[in-house]
């Protein structure tokens, strides 16, 4: 079954033991092989985007005298609420 026309193909090595493990962990959630790679890589990089925001945010709170947030408190507000 082709994807689609903009999807990339990945070549993953995997060890035997892993590679059985993988199976029976898709076989288990009823998806195939391909479909648990892409949700563990989605997890990964959703993973990695809330550490950079929340060391983001850990800087900015370590210095409090030079950080002014309050010019976007209302657009984040507006964000988080919906409109």
């Amino acid at each position: 079954m082709a994807g689609p026309k903009n999807s990339k193909t990945l070549t993953l090595r995997l060890s035997p033991q892993m590679y059985s493990a993988a199976q029976e962990v898709a076989r288990h959630k009823r998806m195939s092989l391909n479909a648990l790679m892409q949700e563990s890589l989605a997890q990964s990089i959703r993973v990695a985007e809330e550490q950079a925001r929340y060391d983001g945010y850990t800087l900015l709170g370590s210095d409090l005298d030079g950080s002014d947030l309050d010019f976007a408190a209302s657009a984040q507000a507006e964000v988080m609420l919906g409109g």
